[in-house]
């Protein structure tokens, strides 16, 4: 046999192996199941006690809270008084400055703020009925431009009770959504409204089911960094985010993500970034599924795309259980960030 029979008879065998197989649609690592119905049912449990209707008026209204100065009090209080709805109980004498370590002035305990629809912001009222050591703000139904729907509809409230001590600045925060639910928890706080550092921690409760959760924000500028985790011990969920966005504008922002959600021992996880250009978003996120690199998640021509590593094909199902794993990401960042926004609001501005 020549020597270039035996390098052809080499070449074949090469080839009917696929020892030479460099072709793209060469196998990839074998994918584990992917559990959709699980991570819907996990997310649901998020959503359900998280999106109550008092939460996304907070989201939305929470930016508006403002907490009267010395001299501001009096006039505002004044002026109240001259509407013939208000009662003169609104031009109650202007706060004292908060006592030492602490957030809120006493004058301003059992306080309520409302919402006035000439001013479009919130003054405080004649009504005293807040907490005995902080104050309240009236929550309403908000419309598709997140501002309280005409006529107001009240659909919960906000108290902020002041439990500072010394140099530790701690508020006790309490939304109250009638029978749709409601959440309870703790911040503490240090900086200023131009740098903060918050720690939450607490529940959120809508109906049987209840969420705990604890939550490690830091802003300054433009950029906000969430570090949180959630869980609802009673169907093994837990949730780890860590997030941050930086906002240029109203319409343009870009998110770092890392989010996880774990539910009866499976584990889906998020990462990558989303920039957003006039409120149109750039996707780039890489989803793992107990570990494993699973899917992609990339801008697509009208909704995003979502296409699984090893090229198989992907469920309806399974698509929608991702996207609904980013969309819930997103959510979560606006819910915490809404819990802590109010308090923020306490701070000296600089």
């Amino acid at each position: 046999m020549t020597r270039w029979r035996r390098f052809a008879l080499l070449v074949s065998g090469a080839i009917a192996s696929g020892g030479c197989d460099k072709s793209p649609t060469a196998a990839a690592p074998p994918v584990a199941a992917f559990d959709a119905a699980r991570l819907d049912s996990g997310l649901a449990i998020l959503t359900g006690v998280f999106d109550l209707p008092a939460i996304r008026s907070l989201s939305a209204l929470g930016p508006l809270f403002t907490i009267p100065t010395v001299g501001s009090f009096a006039s505002a209080a004044a002026t109240t008084a001259c509407r013939a709805s208000a009662a003169p109980a609104a031009a109650a004498a202007s706060p004292s400055a908060p006592r030492a370590g602490g957030l809120i002035a006493d004058s301003l305990f059992r306080r309520v703020f409302v919402y006035d629809t000439a001013a479009r912001g919130y003054r405080v009222s004649a009504d005293t009925s807040g907490p005995a050591g902080g104050i309240r703000y009236v929550l309403y139904t908000v419309n598709n431009y997140a501002l309280p729907a005409i006529p107001l509809s009240p659909d919960g409230w906000l108290d902020l009770t002041d439990q500072s001590a010394g140099a530790a600045l701690r508020l006790r925060s309490q939304v109250a959504a009638g029978t749709a639910g409601s959440a309870d928890y703790l911040v503490g706080l240090s900086g200023t409204q131009a740098a903060d550092t918050a720690l939450l921690s607490g529940t959120v409760m809508a109906g049987n089911r209840t969420v705990t959760f604890q939550d490690s924000t830091a802003s300054a500028g433009f950029q906000t960094t969430i570090a949180a985790t959630a869980a609802d011990s009673a169907d093994g969920l837990h949730v780890a985010m860590v997030a941050t966005r930086t906002q240029f504008d109203p319409f343009d922002f870009s998110d770092a993500v890392d989010f996880s959600v774990t539910n009866a021992a499976r584990t889906f996880r998020l990462t990558g970034g989303i920039d957003t250009y006039c409120l149109i978003p750039s996707i780039g996120l890489s989803v793992a599924l107990d570990g494993a690199a699973f899917a992609t998640v990339t801008n697509g021509t009208t909704t995003p795309n979502v296409a699984r590593v090893d090229r198989k094909p992907l469920t309806a199902g399974e698509v929608q259980a991702i996207l609904g794993l980013k969309d819930v990401q997103q959510r979560l960042f606006a819910w915490l960030s809404s819990l802590h926004t109010p308090a923020k609001a306490l701070l000296p501005r600089n």
